[in-house]
């Protein structure tokens, strides 16, 4: 479990983050969204151990941040947005190297090569320097550097960037993987279809945390409960009957958009259809992560920078 303390960090008098408060479950996908600059990459940077925050603190299954450096490292894996990897060596020197800086033994660490290049499909390339390699090819190599110690929390800045469609789909299936697998992952994206579908908790943020919940809980609370009801039939009817049960709602041609409907759907359809209204569908209002997105952030009133 992740225990995020009222973290905040400022670079040359710049507040990058502040006032972040949070818990990340064990076991789960939680995904950070947010503007350019925000803060989701120093977030990250500050849960490795990569930099020190301001103020607060954060907890790694009980460790701070600011006490456990060697032990938070050694459980974590990173994939950076920019993959720095070493462009003279080959896929296999990288991976062997880096897996000696977790204390890897030799043995391990070529089965792990071997098995990662294998499922990214990088081993007919294993020899050749990573410097001939193109920027999705890189970006899987760096995927598999942040995967080859076996981390408890996996830290994922944009890891399809780059990558053509077939191994995007890989990658997400992979990280669904991670999560039968009890790691927990921890992705920034803007890629807000792949966070739909791979997110059990979301946080939005912008410099301090705008929005906090599942996907679905986050609609509710941002669009509420809206009931469609499409329909053919004598309007004025129609409006008479939502008006003696009622409801708050408003007509858009042959659509009935009831909010936070207080009765049942199955009385209000069975009303409307014994006054011989035809009733075609009914269904719940539903809105995208990109809706839901855009409204926190355009509302929050914060502009990062």
């Amino acid at each position: 479990m992740i225990e995020i303390v009222e973290l905040k960090k400022v670079f040359d008098n710049v507040t990058a983050i502040e006032g972040i408060n949070l818990k990340i479950n064990k076991g789960e996908i939680f995904v950070i969204l947010g503007p350019n600059g925000a803060g989701k990459t120093t977030t990250i940077r500050i849960l490795t151990c990569i930099i020190n925050p301001t103020e607060g603190n954060a907890y790694i299954d009980g460790m701070s941040i600011l006490e456990e450096k060697k032990r938070i490292r050694g459980m974590s894996g990173l994939l950076t947005e920019n993959p720095g990897l070493y462009e003279r060596f080959n896929a296999i020197e990288n991976l062997k190297f880096f897996s000696s800086l977790y204390g890897m033994d030799e043995r391990s660490a070529e089965e792990k090569i071997k098995y990662y290049l294998e499922k990214f499909s990088l081993w007919e390339r294993r020899n050749d320097p990573v410097g001939n390699f193109s920027k999705g090819m890189k970006q899987k190599l760096a995927l598999i550097r942040a995967l080859i110690h076996d981390p408890d929390y996996i830290y994922l800045d944009e890891p399809t960037a780059s990558l053509d469609p077939e191994t995007s789909k890989i990658v997400r299936d992979f990280i669904k993987d991670l999560k039968k697998e009890g790691k927990t992952v921890i992705l920034s994206t803007h890629n807000l279809t792949e966070a739909e579908y791979l997110a059990d908790h979301i946080a939005v943020l912008n410099t301090r945390i705008v929005a906090f919940g599942t996907p679905d809980n986050l609609r509710r609370e941002v669009f509420g409960k809206k009931v469609v009801i499409e329909f053919t039939g004598n309007v004025d009817m129609v409006t008479k009957i939502l008006n003696e049960m009622r409801l708050n709602y408003y007509l858009d041609k042959n659509r009935i958009i009831i909010n936070e409907p207080g009765i049942r759907n199955s009385i209000i359809v069975e009303t409307l259809v014994k006054a011989g209204v035809s009733i075609e569908y009914v269904y719940d209002e539903s809105h995208t992560l990109e809706e839901l997105y855009l409204r926190l952030v355009n509302n929050d009133g914060h502009k990062s920078d």
